[in-house]
C-alpha cells in the first residue's frame, strides 16, 4: 500500500518544480541568463523604486539567507542590472537601484511571468485558487517564527 507523503514534502516538491520551470522559461526567453530569484529580486526593486531599498529589505522579502541575497545582488550588479551606492543618510548602507538595463528587462519579465502564472494556474478555477491561497497562508502561519 502506498503511504501518503507528508504535505510539507508535497509542497517542497511543487516548489522545486515551479522554480525549475521558471528558470527554464527565463533561460529560453531572455538573451542573458537570469535565475528566478534574480528575476524576483529585480521585480521587487522595480516595484519599490520610490523607496530606499537596501540588501536587508531584499533579504526580508525573498526569505533567503544573507549569503544568497549578497550573491544574487552581486550577480545582478555584475550583469549591469543594478547599481549600489552609499545612502545619503547612512554611508554604511548601500542603496540598490535599477540601471536602464534593469528597467528594460523588468518589462520583459512582466510578460514572461504572466505566461508562467497562466501555466501554473492552468485548469484551476478562481474558487480553487482562492482555496489554495487560503490553505497556503494557514500553512505559512503554522510554521512562521513567532
Amino acid at each position: 500500500m502506498n503511504e501518503e507523503k507528508p504535505i510539507g514534502v508535497e509542497i517542497r516538491h511543487t516548489d522545486n518544480l515551479i522554480k525549475a520551470y521558471i528558470d527554464q522559461t527565463l533561460s529560453n526567453q531572455l538573451e542573458e541568463k537570469l535565475t528566478g530569484i534574480e528575476g524576483m529580486t529585480l521585480g521587487y526593486i522595480f516595484h519599490h523604486q520610490e523607496e530606499e531599498i537596501v540588501a536587508k529589505d531584499v533579504m526580508a522579502r525573498s526569505r533567503v539567507s544573507k549569503a544568497t541575497t549578497s550573491q544574487t545582488l552581486a550577480g545582478l550588479v555584475k550583469k549591469g542590472y543594478l547599481r549600489m551606492a552609499p545612502s545619503k543618510e547612512d554611508k554604511r548602507k548601500k542603496v540598490i537601484t535599477l540601471t536602464e538595463k534593469g528597467e528594460k528587462v523588468e518589462m520583459e519579465f512582466k510578460t514572461i511571468f504572466r505566461a508562467i502564472s497562466a501555466q501554473v494556474k492552468k485548469g484551476i478555477g478562481p474558487e480553487e485558487e482562492k482555496t489554495v491561497r487560503e490553505i497556503l497562508a494557514k500553512i505559512r502561519a503554522n510554521v512562521e517564527e513567532k
